[in-house]
């Protein structure tokens, strides 16, 4: 891949209030190659809350995007915690950069997961909300999904190192003190969406 043709793909999903161009959300799709190493899913839950709660009332409890309140079951609730990564290349090597935490409503939550909203016949919230945050026309939202799927068939073709260190400080890796995760050893941490269980430990310092 070019570093034009990267350029192009490296696009801020989620923008919120504010975006240049007018657009607070974009869908996304992450790359089979990433899936399952997520935060929520290498930690405890002990961890995960300690990391998620502050960020979620840091943000008052409201989604950083729309600004709403999440609601469940009829009753506000806390909301979603979602990790917004960027992918890059250093030195010619890919690497999977967590940016940080973001707190999220249920709905822009899922605009992050278009893939699993399509796989749950759920693929016309995703574009509902779309039009609605950004204006949008029907059309323009779904070229966005295509635009995701496109992205993410591109960055498939990498394996993906793990850049966690953001979090330095609030979270131990073992064997890996800067938090950071080559590719070759991302099995290590177990994987969520498999279901296998991680090698080492992660928790807090």
């Amino acid at each position: 891949m070019t570093t034009g043709e990267f350029s192009s793909l490296a696009i801020d999903t989620l923008a919120g209030p504010g975006a240049p161009d007018g657009v607070v959300i974009r869908s996304d799709l992450l790359p089979p190659t990433t899936h399952g190493s997520n935060i929520r899913g290498i930690v405890d839950k002990n961890v995960w809350d300690a990391l998620r709660i502050p960020v979620c009332s840091a943000a008052g409890n409201r989604c950083e995007v729309c600004g709403s309140q999440a609601v469940r079951n009829g009753r506000p609730s806390r909301p979603d915690c979602h990790e917004k990564w960027v992918f890059e290349f250093r030195d010619r090597r890919p690497v999977q950069r967590l940016a940080r935490l973001i707190a999220l409503c249920p709905g822009c939550h899922q605009v992050q997961h278009s893939g699993l909203a399509r796989v749950q016949g759920r693929e016309h919230e995703v574009i509902d909300r779309l039009r609605r945050l950004n204006n949008w026309t029907e059309a323009q939202a779904g070229q966005d999904l295509n635009r995701s799927s496109d992205r993410c068939m591109a960055l498939d073709r990498f394996a993906w190192d793990l850049d966690l260190s953001v979090l330095r400080g609030r979270l131990i890796v073992n064997g890996y003190p800067d938090l950071y995760v080559p590719a070759a050893d991302r099995a290590r941490l177990g994987n969520s969406f498999f279901g296998t269980p991680r090698a080492g430990q992660a928790g807090f310092f």
